[in-house]
C-alpha cells in the first residue's frame, strides 16, 4: 500500500483511492487471490445451482399435482371385458374427471414416444412388453382416502397388472428430493464459511505484510477508514470475480445438461428452455456475496493484538 497523506485522501476520491489499493494488492498476491476467488466462486456455485434446481423441481412437481392420474397397466392376456370393466370401474368414481384408455398398441407408441432412446429396444422385442393402459385424470376436488380406496378397488379388479398413482410417486419424490435439497444446503454452507474464513485470511495476511506502511499511514494522520477501506474494497472485488465466474459455470453447465445427459427428461418432463435463476435471485445472491466478502474484508484488517 502507497503511503498517502491525510489531505490527498479527500471524500471524492476516496472510493478511487480504496480500489486503486485494492487492485494493486490483488496484482501483488495474485495467486492467493486467485485461490480464495476461486473458494467464493465454488460456494456461490453450489447455492445458485441449489436455487436452480429447486426452481425447476417445483414446476415439475406442480403440474405433476395439477395434473395427477391413475394409471392402470393391465396384464397382456387382458380380455377387453376386463379392460372395460376396469375403465367402467374408473369413470364411475366421484374422485375421476375424465378416462381414457389406449390399447396395447398405443400404450407402446406412447412409451417409445416419450422414451425413444429406448424405440429400438422395444420395437425388437418379440412380442409387446405393454398390455392396455386406462388413464384417470383426478377431479380438483378428488381427497386423499377417495383415491387410496379407487386405488385399492382397481389393483383387485380381474386383469390389472399393477396401478400407479402420480402422488405416490410424487411424495416419494419430494422426500428424496428434501433430503438432497438439505445436503446442499449444509454443503453450500460450510463452503461459504470456509470461502469466508479464506477470504478473510488472506486479507489478514495482507494487514501483516504491509503492516510497517499502514502504522506510517497512522503516524500521518491518516484516519481509520484510509486503512480498513482497500481492504474491505479488496474483499468486494474478489467477491464480484467469484461471483460472476460462478454464474459463468452454472450458465454453462446448465446449457451442456440440459443440451446433453438431461435433454430427454426434460422432453419428457414438458420443462422450459434451459432454466437459470431469477432476477431477483440473481440481485439478492450477488447483494448477499458482495456484503460477505465486504464484511471479510473489515474482518480481515483489524489488528490482532487491538
Amino acid at each position: 500500500m502507497s503511503v498517502r497523506r491525510h489531505e490527498d485522501v479527500h471524500a471524492s476520491g476516496f472510493l478511487r483511492y480504496c480500489v486503486d489499493e485494492a487492485w494493486t494488492s490483488m496484482r501483488r498476491r495474485w495467486r492467493v487471490a486467485l485461490l480464495s476467488a476461486c473458494l467464493l466462486a465454488a460456494a456461490v456455485f453450489v447455492v445458485a445451482a441449489a436455487l436452480v434446481a429447486s426452481a425447476a423441481l417445483r414446476d415439475v412437481t406442480g403440474r405433476m399435482t395439477q395434473a395427477a392420474e391413475l394409471s392402470v397397466f393391465l396384464s397382456r392376456d387382458a380380455t377387453a371385458a376386463e379392460r372395460e370393466a376396469a375403465a367402467a370401474l374408473a369413470r364411475r368414481d366421484a374422485a375421476v374427471a375424465t378416462v381414457d384408455v389406449l390399447d396395447a398398441d398405443a400404450a407402446t407408441a406412447r412409451v417409445t414416444a416419450d422414451f425413444p432412446d429406448l424405440a429400438g429396444v422395444i420395437t425388437a422385442l418379440p412380442e409387446r412388453p405393454f398390455g392396455a393402459v386406462i388413464d384417470a385424470r383426478l377431479s380438483s376436488s378428488a381427497t386423499e382416502p377417495q383415491v387410496d380406496a379407487l386405488v385399492a378397488r382397481l389393483r383387485a379388479s380381474p386383469g390389472v397388472d399393477d396401478v400407479v398413482y402420480d402422488r405416490d410417486v410424487l411424495r416419494r419424490v419430494l422426500l428424496t428430493v428434501t433430503t438432497v435439497q438439505r445436503v446442499v444446503a449444509v454443503l453450500a454452507m460450510l463452503l461459504a464459511l470456509a470461502a469466508f474464513a479464506a477470504v478473510a485470511a488472506v486479507l489478514r495476511l495482507g494487514y501483516y505484510a504491509r503492516r510497517d506502511e499502514i502504522e506510517v499511514l497512522g503516524l500521518v494522520g491518516a484516519p481509520p477508514r484510509a486503512i480498513v477501506g482497500p481492504f474491505v474494497a479488496e474483499g468486494l472485488l474478489q467477491a464480484a470475480a467469484g461471483t460472476v465466474l460462478a454464474l459463468v459455470l452454472l450458465r454453462v453447465a446448465a446449457w451442456a445438461l440440459w443440451r446433453g445427459p438431461a435433454a430427454t427428461w426434460a422432453r419428457v418432463l414438458e420443462l422450459p428452455d434451459v432454466p437459470f435463476l431469477t432476477g431477483q435471485q440473481l440481485l439478492t445472491l450477488a447483494m448477499v456475496t458482495l456484503v460477505a466478502g465486504g464484511l471479510a474484508g473489515w474482518v480481515g484488517s483489524r489488528e490482532i493484538d487491538r
